[in-house]
Formats: structure tokens, sequence, C-alpha cells
């Protein structure tokens, strides 16, 4: 009777694996699914003495020792919506809701009405806020602000500037540079190079239009015999009449190599300033580092939110529920938090998903293998019914 036993491990067994293989290929398409391997172990009795020099171990059949998840890497594709996210290398992403924490290799994100990221379960997606200095934040929820955001008055320009060493006396070149106001206002504030008499100096002047206000701004320059400037700073202040905070002074940071008299034409190459006009966030992109990063209607860019990630020192002890996602257990270890792209983290890639890593042709194979030797138990099973049928005829 203990053969029908030890038999029916074999069909509980190779059922279970054949379950196993079939859940593996139903989520084929599921993202970022990690397939599962049924491993087995053989089933022992006591030590059985067959005379008194030998004994034996006799076997009593197989049971599972456990299922174990394959981590490989599964490989991205390209979703076309950015707000998709998918981690190459290690890390799971932190979602958290009103009932706990949970990790997840599955980035199918969204911007809820509140421009908070959610996952698909409306589970909020963690990182870390990034300050006006670049530094990070505290951990938390990933939520855009909607409001526009406050004008800045410029405190600070810089330029990139060549004047013609060929320029003659009392010739002129302008350019003009805009700035804001506390405002928002947009003014082209104009400047005006006057070449003078003496050899390699020049007269500037600053001015703004009437209808913002004016300026009395102005100073000299000089070059040495390289057509290099050696590096000041210069003041100008507006007095302004639209309304804004007036006077507003304004830093002229002149860099030796940014002002120069080169036998070129008098060009402004580039110039920047640290003011603003009021702006609504337009568009929202993130880099390989996990960074969310905003560009607003008015021209402002801003890195807003970087994207964490969890490490655990045993993935395998990750206690599995539904929708993808895995909550940390004794046996995984607590939660290793940081930002994506950084040490031992994965990198982010935007507009695309981890698949699946099931090999298909891989788990085939194993369920023709799966189900041979189901086969061959239920055989054995048929085997030693018959034989039993054949005890009971001789009795």
């Amino acid at each position: 009777m203990s053969s029908f036993y030890t038999t029916l491990t074999g069909l509980n067994a190779f059922h279970s694996q054949i379950e196993q293989i079939s859940n593996n290929m139903a989520n084929v398409e599921t993202t970022a699914y990690k397939s599962n391997n049924i491993s087995f172990e053989e089933v022992l009795t006591n030590t059985m003495t067959l005379n008194s020099a030998s004994s034996v171990v006799a076997g009593k059949g197989v049971k599972i020792m456990g299922s174990t998840a394959c981590w490989e890497q599964g490989d991205l594709t390209e979703t076309g919506n950015t707000n998709d996210l998918a981690i190459s290398g290690e890390g799971f992403f932190i979602a958290s809701d009103d009932y706990g924490t949970y990790y997840t290799r599955d980035g199918s994100f969204k911007y809820d009405e509140d421009g908070l990221l959610v996952n698909n379960y409306r589970m909020a997606v963690q990182g870390y806020a990034i300050n006006e200095d670049g530094t990070l934040g505290n951990l938390g929820d990933i939520q855009l602000s909607t409001a526009p955001i406050l004008p800045t008055a410029t405190s600070e320009i810089t330029t990139q500037l060549n004047l013609n060493s060929g320029t003659g006396t009392a010739e002129t070149f302008d350019t003009t540079v805009s700035v804001y106001d506390s405002l928002g206002n947009e003014i082209p504030m104009e400047i005006t190079f006057t070449k003078t008499a003496t050899a390699n100096q020049w007269t500037w002047a600053a001015g703004i239009p009437a209808g913002s206000g004016s300026t009395v701004s102005a100073g000299t320059i000089t070059f040495d015999n390289n057509g290099n400037l050696a590096a000041s700073t210069k003041t100008i202040n507006l007095t302004l009449t639209n309304g804004a905070t007036s006077p507003q002074a304004i830093t002229w940071d002149i860099a030796a190599t940014d002002l120069t008299q080169y036998a070129s034409d008098s060009r402004l190459a580039a110039s920047s300033q640290d003011g603003n006009a009021t702006g609504t966030l337009a568009k929202v992109t993130v880099n390989d580092d996990g960074i969310i990063t905003g560009t607003y209607s008015n021209g402002e860019i801003r890195s807003l939110y970087q994207v964490a990630l969890a490490l655990f020192s045993n993935n395998d002890g990750l206690d599995k529920v539904d929708n993808s996602l895995y909550v940390a257990t004794g046996s995984s270890g607590a939660a290793v938090i940081g930002a994506a792209g950084t040490d031992q983290y994965g990198s982010i890639t935007a507009g695309a998903l981890e698949v699946s890593n099931v090999d298909m042709a891989a788990e085939m194979a194993d369920l023709v293998i799966a189900q041979r030797a189901y086969e061959a138990c239920a055989k054995l099973m048929t085997a030693e019914s018959e034989i039993m049928q054949t005890t009971v005829n001789m009795t």
C-alpha cells in the first residue's frame, strides 16, 4: 500500500510544477513579471535493516522544497508614454497607500488629478523632493504642483560679448538683454557701448523703455593689449514706474573672458539672467538618474524630484502579493532606500517598461518533462492497482 502513496507524491509534485509553468506562461505579457521555478526534494523514512550487516534508507516519494523567483533583468520595451518608467539594474520602485508600503518593478505610472504620481492602483510613488540648492529633501510622495511659479526679479546678468577692436572713435554698438521686474514683466534692457579716443577704452550705458522707467547706469571699460578685460562687477540700477519694486539693482558680473576686444565683429554671443516671469508647468521629463524635471511656460527648467528605489539583502525573502507588488519580511531584510542612478541603485528609462523575463522555450521544455513525469506516475499507479488486483485474486 505504501507504494500508492509514494506514487501519489509524484503526481501531486508534478501537478504543482505544471501549475507553476502554466502561471509563468500566462504572465508572459505581465509587466516586470519574474518567472518562478519549483524545486523538489526526496522524502525519506527511517532506516530499514536488511540483515545484521546492512541497512538502507527507504524513499517515500517526493515533496516540493519551494518556489524561487528568477530575478534576471527583463527586456525594456518602449511604450510612448513618458510617465512609464523602467529600472535597468537593481532595485524596486516604492509605492505607498493607507495600508502600507509596497515594492514593485512595474513602472506603469501616471499623474492623477492632484498631480500625484501613482501606479495603476492609485498607490503613491515615492521619491525625494529636490531643494532649490539641488540637495535632496525628505522621502515622500511625488506630487507636482499645478500652481504657477511666482515671478522673480532679475538680480544678476552675465554676457558673453566681443567688441570689435577696429571700431572708430565715437562709433557705437548696441545689444539688448531681457530682464524681469518683481511683477514678472519682461523689460528689454539696452546696453550701448561707445568707443572713446583712448586706445582700448569704451564707455557703456544702460537704458530701458520709458514705459517701464529709467536708469542712469553707465561706466567705462578698458582692455589690455591682448583684448582681454580684467574681471569686474558693474551695478545697474533701474528706477521703475510700472508698479514693480523700485529701485531694482542688477549686478552685471563680467568674467575676464566674457567681454573681449578682438578684431572681429561686435556681437553678443550669449547672455543669462536669474529672473523669471510667472509660468505654469508645461512638460515633465525624467532622466537616467530618475530626476523629474519640469519645463514651464516661461522657459524656466527646474529639477523637482528624484525617484527613490529600494534594495533588499534577499529578494527571495520578499512576500509576493497581488498586482505585481511585494512586501518586505524578516527574511528579505529591511528596505535600503536610495536615489535612482546612484551607487548600486539601477538607472531609469522613461517612456519604457520592463517586460516579463519568462523564457517561453525553456517553459515549454519543462512542461514536456513535467507532463511525461506525471504520465509515468499515473502508469505506475495503474500498475500497482493491477498488482493489488492480482494479489486479491490469489486469495
